[in-house]
């Protein structure tokens, strides 16, 4: 081969390797592109569903099941319902009983129904949902349920007060129990479970991970009750589910490889 096939060869080879090289180039532009196209669509849309459950009172998780987001390269990007819920924040307090209380690592269910008041007058509409929720407990043994008297942390010193009086108007050792006072900042602790105001009592089912699996608002209704019933099923059933996987992981590991 003469010097000028030779040159002939060269050039031909690093003009391919520069048109592969582009090619390459833009098909990876084109793959982000569309992964960017998409992921605000669906973020929006799972806002959607997000602010629609929370409206109605329904499951939060009901949702929010698996969602798949597919780009043009025909893989596919998985999001975990537990991964989209939102977090009960982590706040302290002590029951009427004074034993303190970190919150929500420290509640005791599977599942916990959560009864966030921020006025005295508001018990009664707490007092619509007890007999229905102590119904379930006694039908679901994860079930366990909690009263969350909120008030604000610049009462000082009345906090004395205010506890001893619930504490007397409430003879029920049980009741006790289960009644957490939360002295805080009421505004920062509304917005993190995105309460607006405190015309109403909010109530929450909280997981033991501590995520809010259904919410809803106001005294007790026929929907709302049928929509809690239904929420409890769900986190009871995906409990025992992860129950078995972590079983199951325990049961593979390999005795010889534990010092």
């Amino acid at each position: 081969m003469n010097d000028l096939n030779v040159y002939d060869t060269i050039a031909k080879t690093r003009k391919e390797t520069a048109i592969m090289t582009t090619e390459t180039r833009v098909s990876a532009i084109e793959r982000t592109t569309g992964l960017l196209v998409v992921l605000p669509w669906v973020l929006l849309t799972l806002l959607g569903l997000l602010l629609a459950s929370r409206s109605q009172g329904a499951p939060v998780d009901q949702a929010l099941e698996d969602v798949q987001i597919s780009g043009q390269t025909g893989s596919s990007l998985t999001v975990t319902e537990q991964e989209l819920l939102p977090v009960f924040p982590e706040v302290e307090g002590d029951n009427l009983e004074k034993r303190s209380f970190l919150l929500p690592w420290d509640f005791e269910g599977e599942a916990n129904l959560v009864f966030i008041a921020f006025r005295r007058p508001q018990q009664q509409e707490v007092d619509t949902w007890l007999p229905f929720v102590k119904s379930l407990a006694e039908r679901n043994a994860g079930l366990r349920f909690y009263e969350l008297p909120t008030l604000s942390s610049r009462v000082g010193m009345a906090r004395y007060f205010i506890d001893r009086g619930m504490r007397r108007g409430i003879p029920d050792r049980k009741a006790r129990e289960v009644t957490i006072t939360l002295y805080l900042d009421k505004e920062a602790f509304r917005q993190g479970l995105e309460i607006p105001d405190e015309d109403s009592i909010h109530v929450l089912l909280v997981g033991k991970e501590g995520r809010i699996h259904w919410r809803a608002e106001g005294a007790m209704t026929e929907d709302s009750a049928v929509g809690l019933e239904r929420a409890l099923a769900r986190r009871l059933e995906l409990s025992a589910r992860e129950a078995q996987f972590s079983l199951a992981k325990i049961e593979l590991v390999d005795p010889a490889d534990i010092d």
